[in-house]
């Protein structure tokens, strides 16, 4: 049997169109793609509503019939997924050899200027292109290692300015879920640098009790871990409660000596992440109240009057100075209503005690 021309184009069409349904056939997604519209098939038979269909097979109602219609038009090869590449691409811009050499001047000369700067400059000297494409040439310019990028300059030349970490041999950071119970739990240490008048600068060290809000501050010319230690002495003999732990930020004065003495006493020292002052809001909002009702009156500059009369201050704050987290208490007055409050409590305790030892038969 012979095959004219057009008998032969028309069988290689029909091989061709049986090997492509074959490949349709066995493609997985097609496959998912009939399953799915059989399935919604025997779900609309058994009068099953379309949000029904949808939370079972996962298509919607438009998808089905999209599907559907493929299907009928151009068989299984309509169930196969289209290419989701756009139809209209943007064109590459080709970059001219001068430009390309005049951002890369730009940028060694001025290694952090990011492609703003230099698109800026370039249109004063007459280039036409946008603030996007410069980025796309610096990118490209720093895959072929013509360039360093801003962030790799800034790593390498400030890494021998960077803090070293200090090794602090007993801080550390406060365990989650520590809280203050009780007087004397937790208190937060923190340094104040106020101007008082022209080469007058003190520091003031400030430290408040979480639970009774007790607080006591000091002044000084320096603030360093000696003076530090000084002010934790002062702070062991005039709180009306044993001092358990203690918080500061990361600064020098609460290391070396400090932080031996705590060591020494068994006080707990609790130190802050970098740049979380906020951490340490109970001391940070007392030293704004030193600053708004003590630092804004009349004082002397001589350090010896000046820490007189922050006593004199200290002494009416927690004596007679209504506190609102006290509930209008100042902080003595609150400790004197735990300590009555707890008298009872450990009278009955005892009167419990002595009963139960008093009872018939106890003992036997």
């Amino acid at each position: 049997m012979q095959f004219t021309t057009v008998g032969r184009e028309i069988w290689r069409g029909a091989r061709q169109a049986q090997r492509l349904a074959e490949a349709n056939a066995s493609d997985p997604e097609v496959q998912e793609r009939l399953r799915k519209l059989r399935l919604v098939k025997a779900l609309r038979e058994s009068k099953k509503s379309w949000k029904e269909i949808q939370d079972l097979v996962g298509i919607s109602r438009a998808t089905y019939h999209r599907w559907q219609k493929a299907l009928k038009e151009k068989g299984l090869a309509g169930l196969k997924p289209r290419s989701r590449r756009p139809k209209h691409l943007r064109t590459k811009v080709h970059w001219t050899p001068g430009l390309l050499i005049r951002i890369e001047t730009l940028r060694k000369e001025n290694p952090t200027w990011g492609r703003w700067s230099i698109w800026l400059t370039l249109r004063k000297e007459g280039f036409q292109m946008s603030e996007r494409t410069v980025g796309r040439i610096l990118a490209y310019l720093e895959k072929h290692r013509r360039i360093e990028s801003v962030a790799g300059y800034l790593a390498r030349t400030q890494r021998g300015k960077l803090k070293r970490r200090v090794n602090r041999p007993y801080a550390k950071r406060k365990p989650r879920g520590y809280e203050a119970r009780a007087p004397g739990d937790l208190v937060q240490v923190d340094t104040l640098t106020l101007t008082l008048g022209p080469g007058s600068m003190v520091k003031h060290f400030s430290a408040i009790d979480l639970h009774s809000r007790f607080v006591l501050a000091e002044v000084h010319s320096r603030a360093t871990a000696k003076l530090s230690e000084g002010f934790l002495s002062l702070l062991l003999a005039r709180a009306p409660f044993p001092i358990r732990a203690i918080q500061v930020d990361g600064g020098s004065e609460f290391m070396a000596e400090f932080e031996e003495a705590c060591c020494a006493l068994g006080i707990a020292l609790f130190v802050l992440p970098p740049r979380s002052p906020k951490l340490n809001g109970h001391v940070e909002r007392m030293q704004r109240t030193f600053k708004e009702e003590f630092y804004t009156r009349p004082l002397p500059t001589p350090l010896s009057e000046l820490q007189a009369e922050l006593d004199t201050y200290l002494d009416y704050y927690n004596r007679r100075r209504p506190h609102m987290a006290l509930g209008g208490l100042a902080p003595l007055e609150f400790l004197a209503k735990m300590q009555e409050e707890s008298v009872p409590q450990r009278v009955s305790n005892v009167l419990t005690d002595y009963r139960a030892l008093t009872r018939p038969g106890h003992g036997d």
